[in-house]
């Protein structure tokens, strides 16, 4: 009798009769085969590509990998190797640095990486230098980057991925990944979707035929098969390791015989190997063996002698003959320094032949061995989500300093474990209101906001003490999804409790300052920037030291103080940043952009919303990427750029019903803007009448935006009474001072002189000294103040100098106005020479930024003057390539190459609804109605 013993299915080796380890061929894949060799032969000669094997366990996708390896030797090919693993998924980028940073020689440093530890910047060195790293040694030598499992990938890998492998189709990189079928969450199902939308090479395994299975029976016992084993191992179904698991069942049991070539089973059952207990082929070891399989079966995926000798109580050494008797059983194998089950299949399996309660108490303690060994929260937190028990607080406080440290690269990964944190921590436990607070701050920065709401709402209700009730009301409300007077109102209940700590006190007070400045009314608001700064300084907490001085700066700012509030940014930017000051510090960030470019200095405020954007979507922080968005529209409107200020404000979503945000009012004033220059009349017109409709019931702040936008929609249309009766009911600057405002004062100039209004030319006049108050000046601000008083004092000189002095900076806009009022007044005072070079400058500047109705309006003038400058209309095919817009062809560009409409969002600084709207847009005019069609389209293209 001879019986056949698989050693281990990713390998294919088997041990017939003691004949020695031989290597059978692969069966029923012969088109995968082909095409494998296909796409590792390309990248031999430097055509990269994306190739994805998916299959359900034990379909044979690591049996083609190593057919993969040894094709890629063949060819030249160096392999880089990386698996995931179930217990890595909170490890950010394991299985990606497994593959890179352990080779030899390393793909990327390792040194960089270690310095930069668990930060936010992670995600973009990944995105970036390691990139760059990977296609610098793939230009050296043609590269196959394997990533084995990854639909037990973590966040951070998975994300990687979509901008890795499509990043730059013409490097000689292979990437293949293998992935089960129907497992992993939605960042693993949404990888696959982009990798198939950017044309990857998808190889999904099904079952191989009967011909085929007969075949791998031959194979195994080196005989014929009689019917008898071929009618067992068609209960394997057609998945090639359950058919090797099969025949070596049946020869562990002595149930094959093998005579004049043809080899019998008897018996019609399944072999132990395959019965529904584990606990049967546990019986075959001895007990020590069978000890330390089951104990196994609980640890991570991989790990090392000396964890499963600690959960065992026991020395590695003692464990050496347990060990080995596992490996020859074919139950583990090696993987590098560490150990793992040969197959998933059989480790679930052992883990399910341990009672269910048993389970959990065992993965509970492999955790806290693992902790005392050294190990990452963050390293434990899938096992402790899944095996603690409610009450257990060293999960709770390893779970919790997880969130924290997986929340620098993945707020949604930290709010659910944050989420799973609280349900282990007793409601009447001390903490339990600041991790109330923690959740709801996590699920906020993840855009989760109707999960934050419901879960600070029943929180309240069930709040123990004025502490949990306070900290939970510090970060139930957000700016973006609900007004200033909402987040007042949060703040005054929360400091009108008793008892509260003085560091909630402080943070609160901080809070309430900074929302009421927000309010846009008056008031005196310094007293209570004061107060939040002492309250700061007495407790040294970092996050309400912030916001009191960002509440200071905007105060500044509305008083005339531009540099000297810049001034107080910048000191900020020197606090350390922690999680818990990431919010306070975001808001500093966007204020600090916003200041550079009320001062003029465009390019550093650009570069500073840039930093900021890059920085929030490297922490997956949703809510403070839409706030930087409400920024850079301000930013981009200073600067002249209007289709990028237009693409800003469509990406934010309409107004709740909860209340105007400061984030709608900034949408519906810049929408307006952009608008009125641009001549898109349409829009001008649906804003003003949202803004007609919202003014009598909206806040103060609210209503003030809404005036304005009606009176900069008069102003468009020639009401000049209109427009002074709107601009009566807002403050011509105010407080924070945005780049826009001023802007603003120069349309308030005009109105006031057309209209011959005494009251709104007093008011700009006291704008403009608030504007030259500060010592040193700030050069565009007088510049601005000058121009105000220019046009109500129709001084000829002073607008002429204006202009000149507005020539050679940085908004543009400001200049044209200001060339345009002196050319007026040039013109009134005969000197026409002078008047028309002024408008011609006005005319290009108009028309070089896309100004179209401001560029309209002096080519008016203009010809009144004899002078003929016509705007050269674009003309613009209405269907195919050449009908889409700049923004519609770089984002149809991006999703041709695989990337989602949310990739594009954070690639271009667009929300996936200004994405949507591109792509809906762009199909309709390109004749498309999928990816695919598109993708098919740009290659008849090419």
């Amino acid at each position: 009798m001879q019986t056949g013993h698989p050693v281990g299915s990713s390998t294919g080796l088997f041990d017939i009769g003691g004949q020695g380890l031989v290597t059978p061929p692969i069966r029923g894949r012969a088109d995968e085969l082909e095409l494998i060799s296909g796409v590792v032969t390309a990248v031999g000669q430097g055509r990269g590509g994306v190739l994805v094997i998916e299959g359900p366990p034990g379909i044979g996708k690591s049996r083609l990998l190593t057919e993969v390896l040894a094709l890629a030797d063949k060819c030249g090919v160096r392999t880089l190797f990386g698996e995931a693993f179930e217990y890595q998924q909170t490890v950010p980028f394991f299985s990606l640095f497994m593959a890179t940073l352990n080779a030899d020689p390393p793909v990327g440093d390792a040194e960089a990486l270690r310095q930069l530890g668990g930060s936010a910047d992670l995600r973009y060195w990944v995105v970036h230098d390691l990139a760059d790293a990977i296609h610098a040694a793939a230009a050296q030598n043609p590269l196959a980057i394997v990533l084995e499992d990854i639909h037990w990938a973590d966040n951070g890998t998975l994300l990687a991925l979509r901008s890795l492998t499509t990043a730059r189709p013409d490097a000689a990189v292979l990437w293949i990944l293998t992935a089960r079928t129907g497992v992993g969450g939605p960042a693993a199902q949404e990888t696959l979707s982009v990798l198939q939308r950017a044309n990857a090479t998808f190889l999904r395994l099904g079952a191989i035929t009967a011909d085929a299975v007969a075949d791998m029976v031959c194979d195994a016992v080196r005989a014929k098969a009689d019917a008898s084993l071929l009618n067992l191992a068609a209960k394997a179904h057609g998945n090639p390791f359950l058919v090797s698991e099969l025949v070596g069942g049946l020869g562990e049991e002595h149930r094959l015989n093998v005579s004049d070539g043809r080899a019998v089973a008897t018996g019609n059952g399944l072999p132990r190997r395959l019965g529904a207990s584990m606990q049967q082929r546990l019986d075959l070891l001895s007990e020590s063996t069978a000890e330390v399989v089951r104990v196994a079966a609980v640890l991570p995926d991989r790990f090392s002698a000396g964890l499963l000798a600690a959960m065992l109580e026991r020395s590695p050494t003692s464990l050496l003959s347990a060990l080995e008797e596992a490996v020859r059983a074919d139950l583990f194998i090696e993987d590098g320094e560490r150990l793992r089950f040969r197959h998933d299949l059989l480790r679930e399996a052992t883990r399910q032949s341990l009672p269910r309660s048993l389970r959990r108490a065992m993965e509970r303690q492999s955790a806290s061995v693992m902790l005392a060994m050294g190990a990452a929260p963050a390293e434990v937190a899938t096992q402790l989500a899944r095996s603690a028990e409610p009450g257990d607080m060293e999960a709770v406080d390893a779970l919790r300093r997880a969130a924290q440290s997986v929340g620098r690269s993945d707020a949604n990964a930290a709010a659910d474990l944050s989420k799973r944190t609280l349900d282990l921590l007793p409601a009447e436990h001390r903490d339990h209101g600041s991790l109330v607070a923690e959740t709801v701050e996590w699920l906020n920065r993840a855009g989760r906001y109707g999960e934050a709401e419901e879960l600070g709402v029943v929180a309240l209700a069930q709040a123990s003490s004025p502490e949990v009730e306070a900290e939970i009301r510090l970060r139930l409300r957000t700016h973006t999804k609900h007004s200033s007077p909402q987040r007042v109102e949060e703040n005054r209940r929360a400091l009108r409790l008793s008892g509260i700590s003085e560091v909630t006190r402080a943070r609160h007070l901080a809070w309430l300052a900074y929302n009421l400045v927000l309010q846009d009314k008056s008031g005196d608001w310094r007293i209570a920037a004061d107060e939040a700064a002492a309250a700061a300084a007495a407790t040294g907490d970092l996050e309400a030291a912030i916001i009191a001085e960002v509440t200071h700066a905007l105060l500044d700012s509305g008083e005339g103080y531009a540099a000297r509030a810049l001034g107080r940014l910048d000191e900020v930017r020197s606090i350390a940043y922690t999680n818990e000051t990431a919010l306070a510090h975001a808001y500093a960030g966007m204020f600090h952009a916003t200041m550079l470019a009320v001062v003029g200095r465009l390019d550093e405020a650009t570069a500073r919303i840039s930093e900021g954007i890059e920085q929030a979507g490297r922490e997956g922080n949703s809510m403070a990427l839409a706030t930087w968005v409400v920024h850079s529209g301000w930013v981009h409107l200073a600067a002249g750029r209007l289709s990028a200020a237009l693409d800003a404000a469509n990406s934010l979503p309409p107004p709740q019903p909860t209340g105007a945000t400061e984030q709608d009012v900034h949408r519906m004033l810049i929408l307006a803007e952009v608008a009125a220059h641009t001549d898109d009349r349409s829009l001008l017109q649906q804003t003003a009448n949202d803004a007609r409709d919202a003014h009598p019931i909206g806040s103060p702040g609210q209503r003030r935006a809404c005036a304005y936008v009606l009176a900069r929609a008069a102003w468009y249309r020639g009401d000049v009474h209109e427009a002074a009766r709107w601009l009566a009911d807002i403050s011509l600057l105010g407080t924070p001072l945005f780049p826009h405002a001023l802007v603003r004062l120069v349309l308030g100039a005009r109105v006031a002189s057309a209209a011959g209004d005494a009251g709104l030319r007093a008011r700009v006049l006291q704008a403009a000294e608030v504007l030259e108050r500060e010592r040193p000046a700030v050069p565009l601000l007088t510049a601005v103040a000058a121009h105000a008083r220019g046009i109500l004092e129709h001084d000829v000189e002073a607008l002429v100098a204006v202009a000149e002095s507005l020539h050679t900076g940085s908004r543009p806009l400001l200049y044209a106005n200001a060339a345009e009022d002196a050319a007026g007044e040039l013109s009134r005072g005969q000197r026409s020479a002078e008047a028309l070079d002024h408008l011609n400058a006005a005319f290009d500047t108009y028309i070089e930024y896309g100004a179209t109705s401001d560029a309209r309006r002096v080519g008016r003038t203009l010809r009144r003057l004899g002078v003929e400058r016509r705007i050269v209309p674009q003309s613009r095919a209405k269907t195919g390539w050449d009908s889409l817009t700049d923004s519609e062809l770089k984002v149809v560009n991006l999703i041709a190459q695989g990337a989602t409409n949310r990739g594009v969002a954070e690639r271009l600084h667009l929300s996936p609804h200004t994405v949507k709207t591109h792509v809906h847009n762009a199909f309709a005019k390109l004749g498309v109605t999928s990816r695919a069609q598109l993708s098919q389209l740009m290659r008849r293209s090419d």
